[in-house]
């Protein structure tokens, strides 16, 4: 059974999803088997993800509830955690609680453990963190494929027996002597279903496919010939004898076209968006790259229920960004009036990248073509969500060993813990009141970005505090004081964060370091740098039908990875993706 959510988390804030692992009013009988689960971020954006598994209080005040240990929510009683808070665009995952030693399965666990295992098991709880991010919204597909145990059902009703291929069906036949005679059709060697490997095979596979496939077909016919001299034979006549030259000239002509094909070199298959595609398999959807949007975008090409899913998407993506851009502007302008940004600047100039037909290693190499050939820089790059600003810088980071990507979360939280503890050395709780223009310009320059060995580093001194971020990452600023706060500094402190941001990628570049910044121009274009792109797209509608691919393809990757066919996994996706209105 499978189960997809979709979550939005907006800027700076975190949300959690419980499944529950089985139905209450069937008791044990209703726990689920195993679980898999897929999470991918849309627009190719990233978040933070923590899974972990809720225990009932029987086995929470057991010894599986003391195993919960590392770091975030498994921290509390009664659970047990699955997967450390990790940052990515795509995630993957499996639990099955008797094969968890912590709950007594696994190896060290008796058959009698292991029952008892899936009992003690009450939810998995998805916890969805964006807090890291203070201007992005992102939007979040949890998709679960929740496995029943082996054996026959709750019920105890047994299965169903499994369904056998039935004979060939007979065909009536005339003899010589007037009466019927039941035959059995040859053996025929027909082609898969269309769809299911079309877009994956290229011309010269698809015409060598069927001239094997009728050269098979002719064969069993032929061997089915009226034997000489019998009355079949003699009744059939001249019309016989040249049926049966033309089927021997027919398989001929099967066997030279399937040579000269053969002797044609093969060509890539290029998909309807013009990007070069792979066969559409279940390992490609779990790939969850731009790869696995490309094939599932060429495999629905035409499809009318995905073209409306796609406008939809696209009018979505627009409105966001602007209502983002909107935001991010009425930033801006307050950290101008201020006097933090400067109010002359000249709008820099990006040089601009369509992407249409291109994968995200292709415009990587583009851009990487234009960076310096040594030493470091800093890289601005913007464009429409959609686009694959996030999967390009993922690339570029694969390519170039000295590159490195900036965020703002940590400047942030920096400025939000010397909020909190000036509010505190007032003797009162946080009050946003305190982010007057003059305070916030005394906490920035608290802010130091300066090398440590070789390391550069965030170093906040100042209200009796001297510490440096990479120090107190996991302590002091993720304390709630920080955490809850934080929208409340980043809404008044854009100016701040960016004024800042800009010197230390100054830093960075100058050290060596290619450092990659991907976002809006609002306040990218207050970041000085000569090597800015903006990526594009001749044809904005493949904007929505990438993003509307993703959405599918995370709903298609659990079916495909249990066995279904990846090509009918995707449509019963599209399906699902589709009524959901969303």
């Amino acid at each position: 059974m499978a189960e997809r959510v979709r979550l939005s988390l907006p800027s700076g804030q975190r949300t959690s999803h419980r499944l529950a692992w089985g139905d209450l009013q069937l008791g044990s009988a209703g726990n689920l088997g195993s679980l898999e689960w897929s999470v991918v971020v849309l627009d190719e954006l990233t978040i933070d993800l923590e899974v972990s598994v809720q225990l009932s209080g029987q086995a929470a005040a057991g010894g599986a509830g003391g195993a919960a240990g590392g770091e975030g929510g498994a921290d509390a009683p009664g659970l047990v955690l699955l997967q450390e808070v990790a940052r990515g665009r795509t995630f993957r995952g499996t639990f099955d609680p008797t094969e968890d030693p912590r709950l007594g399965g696994g190896d060290g666990g008796s058959a009698e453990n292991d029952g008892v295992a899936g009992s003690r098991v009450e939810a998995v709880i998805f916890d969805f963190n964006n807090a890291f991010s203070w201007w992005t919204d992102k939007e979040v597909e949890l998709v679960c494929l929740r496995v029943r145990p082996g054996g026959p059902p709750a019920s105890m009703v047994p299965p169903l027996r499994l369904l056998q291929p039935l004979a060939a069906l007979p065909r009536s036949i005339c003899s010589a002597r007037g009466a019927f005679e039941c035959g059995v059709a040859p053996g025929l060697a027909t082609l898969p279903p269309r769809g299911a490997w079309e877009a994956s095979l290229s011309d010269r596979e698809e015409v060598l496919r069927f001239a094997s496939s009728l050269d098979e077909w002719l064969a069993a016919a032929e061997a089915r010939r009226p034997a000489e001299g019998s009355a079949a034979a003699v009744a059939g006549g001249a019309l016989l004898q040249e049926v049966l030259e033309r089927v021997v000239a027919l398989r001929g002509l099967c066997k030279e076209a399937s040579a000269k094909v053969a002797e044609v070199p093969a060509r890539t298959v290029v998909g309807q968006n013009g990007s070069n595609l792979l066969p559409l398999t279940a390992e490609l959807l779990a790939a969850q790259d731009d790869r696995t949007s490309g094939a599932v975008i060429d495999c629905l090409s035409g499809d009318p229920i995905f073209d409306d899913l796609a406008r939809r998407e696209l009018s979505d993506i627009v409105a966001r960004d602007t209502e983002d851009g909107e935001k991010l502007a009425e930033g801006v302008a307050q950290a101008v009036e201020k006097g933090v940004l400067p109010a002359d600047l000249v709008p820099p100039i990006y040089e601009q990248i369509d992407v249409m037909g291109k994968t995200a290693d292709q415009v990587a190499e583009e851009i990487i073509a234009a960076l310096p050939k040594q030493g470091g820089c800093v890289l601005i790059l913007v464009g429409l969500s959609g686009t694959g600003k996030g999967t390009t810088v993922e690339k570029m980071k694969q390519k170039l060993p000295n590159a490195a990507t900036w965020s703002n979360g940590n400047c942030f939280r920096a400025l939000t813990l010397l909020a909190a503890t000036y509010c505190a050395q007032q003797s009162k709780g946080f009050d946003a009141a305190c982010l007057t223009p003059e305070n916030l310009a005394a906490w920035a320059d608290m802010l130091e970005f300066v090398s440590f060995d070789g390391i550069f580093d965030i170093r906040i001194r100042g209200l009796g505090l001297d510490v440096r971020v990479s120090e107190v990452a996991n302590t002091l600023l993720k304390e709630p004081r920080v955490s809850k706060n934080i929208p409340a500094v980043a809404k008044e402190t854009q100016g701040e964060v960016v004024k800042f941001a800009g010197e230390a990628v100054r830093k960075m570049g100058e050290a060596g370091t290619v450092v990659l910044l991907e976002g809006r121009e609002q306040t990218l274009n207050f970041i000085p740098s000569p090597y800015r792109f903006c990526l594009t797209m001749s044809d904005t509608t493949v904007i929505g039908a990438r993003r509307a691919a993703q959405r599918i393809a995370a709903a298609a990757a659990p079916r495909a990875a249990a066995g279904e066919d990846a090509a009918a996994a995707v449509r019963a996706a599209l399906a699902e993706v589709a009524g959901s209105g969303r």
